[in-house]
């Protein structure tokens, strides 16, 4: 199980190697590119692998041991150069939450909804076909979706054999996105402390520290975007520069649209940073667009190919299209209103109810419907709720009022101009633009993360500013605001039951205790079925933990239905049906001659097996004990 570390392990071995390569590159602009050489690694390799259906144990071990060897072959001769960073007390201070998010990210299962109901299951998909093709389902967004986060996570289950790595790449990212505030800081002229106080506020985020131990993918874009805004800070000052610099840039923007679709949302305001260094030397700049598109184009022309769009399509039923329907103007103002208030939430209730009113009052005013479906993700209604603890949730108060301090800060005192208030001019845009295409939902708050590694570094160099007393006041408040916050509720460490209290089977279903007696018994089902090819249909279930447990009980024989092309002309031995609704009492899958009919013993889902075996079925799941 062991050997599922190799993906993330090669990560300070690639920054060992920039560095004895090129002394004079610091520590943390190593790291920084060696972050960007993983992530283009581990989607090439994964193409690569996947266009030769190779993508299984044996090859991927072989990729990431050459890895290994090669960059232990590179920095053994040269380890002279070696120069180690001075380790300050405030550093192992800045250490602390990263190794306790890392504990928690090995310590729980995956059991974030998202990622039990796509992230994960697509993923038993890619390793069972050997490649990352698209696949029948109903579930648009397990193969819509850009694909690198859960490239990461396939590679570490193919190597371990368990999902106990899977929270790994976005713990990477949180610690990563610590080096990379601190350098956005020194980009926007702040110095030792700024540098510091940057790293923690970022650290602080609750969004960002709740997703550093969960299997999801938004630190990752934010950690790619930091790394397109820390280049673009720098190559928008006159003067050459480096090629390198261009190539760093494009990879993670690429990288980023690998990772997640709101890249396209956060990216655009930065680049309007870059509008000038693109006419000035437009070659860089063209070999930068093409770094840039390269890591996305297969995963697009899967989609094109099945979709006719290289975005995909939503399919989801009841409104559940993510994007605006009609973007306006009153949308997006009640869009920022709405999404203000995700950070502004408070332990008053009463405070919540007032604020919800404002917010109501304001919608009347402007003649809009504060739960308006235009701009209201699927059949949400709009509330301000207090969840510091919950994940999906969590907003960042004190990082909120202290950007809106920084930026009247700037506008009473100066300099508007210079990075600092580029800075605030991208974030605001980044935001109004994120409001204008994108739906209110009240799990938004993680979505906002790009914006906010960026504030962190502007509120650090306007802290260093205005002297020592405004560094210190502002770090206080940082951990005092994540203090709430220091507990994932759905992977809980100090309070009962704690991550080892129970089993781990009843930890992925924290979010949902009942759902672990509900697909336990679907399991015993099928495995009392001696089912051999499965088709699991559903939209808004959580399939991963049966999925991983009947696969593994039932041995190697145990298949999904929907793999290309023999799915396309074979039906499955059984349908399991994961959604709470009214079941029919037949289904007639495709290339099917005969109907499938309900049997009992998986309320409140339904299996369907070929009419010729329903006896035979029902009679072994009434055996079960």
């Amino acid at each position: 199980m062991i050997l599922g570390l190799l993906v993330v392990s090669v990560v300070p071995l690639a920054a060992a190697a920039f560095h004895v390569g090129s002394p004079n590159l610091g520590w943390r602009d190593a790291v920084m590119r060696a972050a960007l050489a993983w992530g283009m690694g581990v989607l090439g390799s994964t193409e690569a692998l996947g266009a030769f259906s190779a993508l299984a144990f044996g090859p991927v071990l072989a990729t990431w041991l050459s890895a290994h060897v090669a960059l232990l072959v590179w920095i053994w001769p040269r380890r002279a150069k070696l120069i180690w960073p001075k380790i300050a007390p405030h550093h192992l201070l800045l250490a602390a939450l990263p190794t306790l998010a890392l504990a928690t990210s090995l310590l729980a299962p995956p059991n974030t909804p998202d990622a039990l109901s796509y992230h994960l299951p697509r993923q038993a998909m890619w390793i069972q076909q050997r490649s990352v093709e698209h696949f029948l389902t109903i579930n648009d967004r397990a193969l819509m979706m850009p694909p690198l986060a859960e490239m990461m996570q396939a590679h570490a289950l193919l190597l371990s054999g368990s999902d106990a790595f899977a929270n790994l790449p976005q713990c990477l990212a949180y610690a990563l996105g610590l080096v990379v505030a601190s350098l956005l800081a020194r980009e926007l002229g702040g110095g030792p402390r700024a540098q510091g106080l940057a790293a923690l506020v970022f650290a602080t985020l609750p969004m960002a520290w709740h997703e550093a131990s969960s299997a999801k993918n938004d630190l990752l874009v934010a950690l790619w975007l930091a790394i397109v805004a820390c280049s673009a800070f720098r190559l928008a000052r006159s003067g050459p520069h480096p090629l390198v610099e261009w190539l760093a840039a494009g990879a993670a923007l690429g990288l980023a649209f690998a990772t997640k679709t709101t890249a396209l949302i956060f990216c655009l305001p930065v680049l309007g940073l870059l509008a000038r260094a693109f006419w000035r030397t437009p070659r860089p700049a063209a070999l930068f667009a093409v770094i840039a598109l390269l890591p996305v184009m297969p995963h697009a022309l899967r989609n094109f190919t099945w979709y006719g769009t290289p975005l995909g399509v939503h399919r989801a039923e009841d409104g559940g299209a993510q994007n605006v329907s009609v973007p306006t103007l009153r949308g997006t103002a009640s869009n920022l209103l709405r999404n203000a208030t995700l950070h502004l939430a408070t332990p008053s209730p009463e405070v919540n109810r007032k604020l919800f009113s404002v917010v109501s009052r304001l919608h009347t005013w402007m003649g809009a419907d504060v739960n308006d479906p235009r701009t209201t993700l699927w059949v949400l209604h709009y509330g301000v709720d207090w969840g510091p603890a919950d994940e999906m949730v969590a907003g960042a108060p004190i990082q909120l009022l202290l950007g809106l301090a920084t930026a009247l800060v700037l506008l009473g005192r100066g300099p508007r101009t210079g990075p600092t208030g580029l800075a605030i001019v991208a974030i605001g845009g980044a935001l109004l633009l994120y409001c204008l295409v994108l739906k209110w939902q009240p799990a938004g708050a993680r979505l906002h993360l790009p914006a906010f590694v960026v504030l962190a570094a502007v509120i650090a160099a306007m802290a260093e500013k205005l002297g020592g007393a405004a560094v210190a006041v502002a770090a206080g408040l940082c951990v005092l605001g994540w203090l709430p916050s220091a507990e994932t509720s759905d992977r809980p460490l100090g309070h009962g039951p704690r991550l080892w209290d129970v089993s781990r089977w009843d930890n992925y279903f924290r979010f949902d205790p009942s759902e672990a007696a509900r697909q336990e018994a679907c399991v015993r089902a099928l495995l009392a079925a001696k089912i051999s090819s499965l088709q699991i249909v559903t939209r808004h279930g959580f399939p991963w933990p049966l999925m991983r447990r009947w696969q593994r009980e039932a041995g190697p024989g145990a298949r999904f239905w929907g793999t290309l092309p023999e799915s396309a002309h074979r039906p499955p031995d059984a349908v399991l049906v994961l959604e709470h609704r009214p079941h029919p009492p037949e289904l007639h899958p495709p290339n099917t001659h005969e109907p499938f009919l309900r049997v009992a013993g998986t309320g409140p889902y339904a299996l369907y097996v070929p009419a010729s075996r329903t006896s035979a079925t029902a009679r072994a799941i009434q055996t079960l004990p």
